[in-house]
């Protein structure tokens, strides 16, 4: 018994992480805006189909593959959240109404291209984080090696914003322009700048999320909405709108929960827990679980 538990546990962590990551990417998002992207899981997607496109179609390496996907989507944060739907409603002195549904379109737009461009059929993501029909056994424990991996880039990926944020010149700005635009401005912080950088790295990750996502999920539009997205603004939500790495305790929490809701009662309360955890903490506790960064 003790070693199913374990396993659903190291399961759930794989997952909710993923969930946390997407979740990251709200936090960076708000903090620069004070504004909700609901057009933002659509990078999700856009980072699984444009890997398995370099990857898979296009016989790219695996490296490279992971690189142009996001890059690719962090432009798509630049040039299209930034430069046509934020900018212009911010001109035309929209508020949070106008831009909720702008991204909402978006979103339906960016769902539709990708039928249009790849079809409506999932595919299969390339095994290159090993066979989920081979696990790493350690005793009783069957550990799928996907989930080592997520684990991997999960470490990789805090340890990198921690030094960016914390360490640096830019990272340093763009927690500036997150507490207060209009001081940082004062201060010298190009804000216009720094909220681009925001939106990149925001789409970024997220299509970083998307790609390790596409194993459990395959390659599919499944990824550019519905229960994920809603699963990664909980993550945000939990953990607090206001620090980024809280999103990930809030995605553990999330992944954890559903997992063993699975394991005790049935698979047909997966996604209902997201939702309890989300009414749960708006009620009990707004803020989330931590304070700002």
């Amino acid at each position: 018994m003790f070693h199913m538990v374990l396993q659903n546990s190291i399961a759930g962590m794989a997952i909710g992480l993923l969930y946390g990551i997407i979740g990251i990417g709200v936090c960076l998002f708000w903090q620069t805006t004070g504004l909700i992207n609901f057009a933002h899981i659509s990078s999700a997607m856009l980072g699984a189909y444009l890997f398995y496109t370099f990857n898979v179609m296009w016989n790219f390496p695996i490296v490279v593959s992971f690189a142009l996907a996001i890059a690719l989507v962090a432009c798509y944060g630049i040039f299209i959240l930034r430069g046509v739907v934020h900018k212009q409603i911010m001109k035309r002195r929209g508020g949070r109404l106008e831009f909720i549904v702008a991204t909402m379109l978006l979103n339906t737009f960016m769902v539709n291209l990708v039928i249009v461009i790849w079809g409506g059929v999932p595919y299969p993501f390339p095994r290159i984080f090993g066979s989920p029909m081979r696990p790493l056994r350690i005793g009783r424990v069957a550990v799928q090696h996907h989930s080592l991996w997520v684990l991997l880039f999960v470490t990789a990926l805090v340890i990198g914003l921690n030094y960016f944020f914390k360490r640096t010149l830019t990272g340093k700005a763009l927690r500036a322009t997150a507490q207060n635009r209009d001081t940082a401005s004062l201060m010298g912080v190009e804000v216009e700048k720094m909220t681009s950088l925001s939106f990149a790295l925001s789409t970024g990750i997220t299509a970083l999320a998307g790609i390790l996502l596409a194993p459990i999920y395959f390659v599919s539009v499944e990824l550019g909405g519905g229960i994920i997205g809603i699963k990664g603004f909980a993550s945000a939500v939990i953990g607090g709108l206001t620090n980024p790495f809280g999103a990930l305790i809030g995605g553990l929490l999330i992944g954890l929960a559903e997992n063993f809701a699975v394991f005790y009662i049935s698979s047909s309360y997966r996604d209902v827990i997201t939702f309890v955890l989300l009414v749960f903490f708006l009620v009990a506790r707004p803020q989330g679980l931590f304070k700002r960064m």
